[in-house]
């Protein structure tokens, strides 16, 4: 198999749909965004036929005090592949762009992370003999296709749903420019007090939410949540073929207790997923979440979500260091 690697959304060619986390919608997001380069690895066979693509994530830190200077490589998921190709063989072509991904790389990295992996059996064994550290993490998800999304909520968000609602609350896609304005300046205020959930910088979350054309993205969805035409709460989320994942999510609760907007803001994302016919419904901030934070996790459970262990992975420049970690961790 050829694998090509590109560094430019001017050279990519046109891919095989996919994860929304390897598109390349996904890949221009990256490429406008500061301090971060895409690559993006594609497969082909002897034919010249793509077999599948992997999107990868460079970023750096560069600190005065502690003094840090680093790179690390991120890649979310497994990667798009061809629908008829089997998972044995998926396996086979992850470990070729693995290979191709050190190759590239040359220990010219800090360390390497592989998460959001939807089967923690997946590339197990692979990813073990080349010394990466297998880390418990999270995946919290709803299911759309069997209930209605009313019927999985705990009895307490039921109640907060429904007094907010006869309060006056609203909640809808932003679809103006103001209104997108608006959502994402509330969110980054908000987030930035979180220091474990960090918020991409605002061009990069508009360039999310637009195509290229200047319209807007069925990729990508910004809700807010209204009361008395004040925007008191928002979320993002992100959209594949059969999944809707929310990326970020914020509300007003200390100044509107009794409205509840950061639920609201979930709820809004929830019944759009299920409106729009999507089977499944994920929390991708569940993922990395450090141990003192896991009480967000049953938070998030109310809405009657799935909680399913998975590995994440992770790769550091020293070897030394790797043995060490996988004594600890295996």
């Amino acid at each position: 198999m050829h694998i090509e690697i590109h560094t430019k959304s001017d050279t990519l060619p046109a891919l095989i749909s996919g994860s929304v986390l390897h598109s390349v919608q996904m890949f221009s997001t990256l490429e406008r965004s500061k301090g971060c380069k895409p690559y993006m690895l594609i497969g082909y066979d002897s034919d010249g036929n793509e077999q599948g693509h992997l999107l990868i994530m460079k970023r750096r830190s560069i600190r005065l005090f502690p003094p840090v200077l680093g790179s690390w490589y991120t890649v979310n998921g497994e990667g798009a592949y061809r629908s008829d190709i089997s998972p044995a063989d998926r396996e086979k072509i992850f470990t070729k762009f693995l290979d191709k991904i050190f190759d590239f790389l040359d220990f010219r990295h800090t360390y390497i992370e592989i998460q959001n992996i939807d089967d923690s059996r997946f590339a197990y064994s692979t990813l073990s003999s080349r010394c990466f550290i297998p880390r418990r993490d999270q995946r919290l998800y709803i299911s759309l296709h069997s209930k209605e999304p009313q019927e999985r909520l705990a009895r307490a968000y039921k109640a907060h749903i429904r007094k907010a609602e006869e309060r006056g609350v609203t909640y809808r896609q932003a679809t103006t420019p103001k209104e997108i304005m608006e959502g994402l300046k509330l969110m980054r205020n908000y987030y930035r007090s979180k220091i474990q959930r960090e918020l991409p910088s605002e061009k990069t979350l508009r360039t999310m939410l637009y195509t290229k054309d200047g319209e807007l993205s069925d990729k990508a969805r910004l809700f807010i949540v209204e009361h008395k035409e004040r925007i008191i709460g928002s979320s993002l989320c992100l959209y594949d073929e059969e999944r809707a994942y929310l990326a970020y999510s914020c509300g007003l609760r200390k100044s509107h207790p009794l409205l509840y907007p950061g639920i609201m803001a979930i709820w809004a994302a929830i019944t759009d997923a299920h409106k729009n016919k999507y089977a499944h419904f994920e929390f991708l901030e569940v993922r990395a979440l450090p141990y003192f934070k896991r009480k967000f996790i049953g938070t998030l459970l109310n809405y009657g979500g799935k909680q399913v262990g998975t590995l994440r992975w992770q790769h550091f420049r020293w070897k030394w260091i790797n043995k060490i970690l996988r004594k600890i961790y295996v």
